[in-house]
């Protein structure tokens, strides 16, 4: 199948950016010919090795280091442009240039748009796929689904670990859909198991200050462990108030020889690399809506096979299932430094009981099984 990826998308950095560069691999992995359908101009972060579609209506809008007005203004342009991105992506149908069209990452707003546009009657099947369903969106998002029965060929997925949503077993363009991990495409290695001496400890990612760095790094500095460990912290901010706040912490702790911070985007190899060089995965996020939405982060450190450090309300199902790691309580910063010395001090003894966790969970969240499914929807 010719299956386009619809994105529209504009990040420094952020899953997004790997959310595709999965399906495009995969999809060519399975005998697919994935294709992108973009705005003109589109600022591609990767090179992808496929062909592009450029559609009209405009470019795509960036929300970065924009005020709040700002932004609301360009949120309204932005739902028009869609509209006319979407009716683009239709006319390509109408041309036969697919098969299908993935639309990678949406918000409830998607649903709204797709009632406005002429891809609601697309003559190919069009997978809308949302990164978590949080409580307060449920209602919305179920209402939303419901009014999208009409038209057979705009499917939604909610992509992550919740499947209890009997509220739309009558809907069949609704599907739970598991996330994939994510895996270094660009180096010449199979990831496995590995640790270095000093243990490496590693915290990763877009940095938004929900994310506890600070709260982390007084446990970090306060722990006491039996052997050397270091700690490396990257952050790639996408506001001038969460640079500002990153660049804060630095000069806080830049006594700490143990410790470094790396400022900047990381993509491709250079994150894939990065990510490879740590033993463990540090995540201690705090943020109530890690509950629902699939962890970019959690997911990479699985595809990688490095152990977690994890606040309990991330995705806490696959700590249930799988040993791949250990939940820590974010009380204060003395609960939070003693766990992690005793997480650090007994890594030796239970580096099995990970490793095996690892394995499963790889098994059970390959990225081939996201494809599979994705096709499964197609053909159904």
């Amino acid at each position: 199948m010719r299956i386009a990826i619809l994105e529209t998308i504009v990040m420094p950095a952020g899953h997004e950016v790997e959310f595709d560069r999965i399906l495009v691999e995969e999809l060519k992995n399975q005998g697919h010919s994935p294709v992108f359908f973009v705005p003109e101009h589109f600022p591609f972060k990767l090179d992808y090795h496929c062909d592009v579609e450029y559609l009209d209506g405009g470019e795509a809008i960036s929300y970065a280091g924009v005020s709040r007005l700002k932004r609301l203004w360009l949120s309204l342009q932005r739902e028009r442009r869609r509209i006319a991105w979407y009716d683009s992506a239709c006319r390509k149908a109408e041309e036969k240039k697919c098969d299908a069209i993935i639309v990678p990452t949406n918000s409830w707003r998607a649903m709204r748009s797709i009632h406005h546009s002429r891809i609601k009657n697309s003559p190919v099947p069009v997978l809308y796929m949302f990164h978590g369903i949080m409580p307060k969106d449920r209602k919305r998002f179920c209402d939303g689904v419901r009014s999208l029965k009409p038209y057979p060929n705009i499917h939604l997925g909610a992509l992550g670990l919740q499947t209890d949503f009997s509220e739309l077993a009558d809907c069949p363009c609704f599907h739970a859909i598991m996330g994939p991990v994510y895996i270094p495409f660009d180096l010449p290695v199979t990831p496995e198991f590995h640790i270095h001496t000093p243990l490496r400890l590693g915290f990763f990612g877009q940095y938004r200050r929900e994310k506890n760095l600070n709260f982390f790094l007084q446990a970090f500095k306060k722990a006491q462990f039996r052997n050397p460990v270091e700690l490396i912290v990257q952050g790639a901010t996408a506001t001038k108030e969460d640079s500002d706040d990153f660049e804060r912490l630095r000069q806080e702790y830049a006594d700490q020889e143990n410790i470094k911070f790396i400022h900047k985007n990381l993509l491709g190899i250079e994150w894939q690399k990065a990510i490879m060089d740590i033993d463990v995965m540090l995540l201690p996020y705090g943020a109530e809506r890690y509950r629902y939405q699939p962890s970019a982060m959690l997911f990479t450190a699985i595809g990688y096979y490095k152990p977690v450090l994890q606040s309990p309300e991330m995705n806490p199902e696959i700590l249930q299932e799988f040993t791949i790691g250990e939940a820590v309580k974010l009380d204060s910063v003395d609960v939070f430094s003693r766990q992690l010395e005793n997480f650090v001090n007994t890594f030796e003894e239970k580096k099995e009981t990970y490793k095996q966790g690892l394995i499963g969970a790889n098994e059970k969240y390959g990225q081939d099984k996201l494809i599979q499914h994705i096709i499964k929807i197609f053909n159904s």
